[in-house]
């Protein structure tokens, strides 16, 4: 699926480059988003790292505006 980030966030990633959590800035744009095996959504920034949300916690981004469903 394919998100737009509509201002930039600072979020909580994990980071595939250093196995490790860590705060990353996503700025606006568009991104990938993958379900994971979990039932996590997961949002790519890069090859660097991966932030992952629970449907209610993306819902409520996508309810505040933060996040805009652009494919499914």
């Amino acid at each position: 699926m394919r998100i737009e980030i509509t201002k930039s966030l600072v979020l909580s990633t994990y980071s595939t480059t250093r196995n490790h959590l860590a705060e990353m800035l996503f700025p606006a744009g568009e991104y990938s988003a993958t379900l994971t095996p979990e039932g996590k959504i997961e949002i790519l920034n890069s090859s660097a790292g991966k932030a992952q949300f629970s449907f209610s916690q993306f819902r409520d981004r996508l309810s505040l505006g933060e996040f805009v469903l652009l494919e499914s």
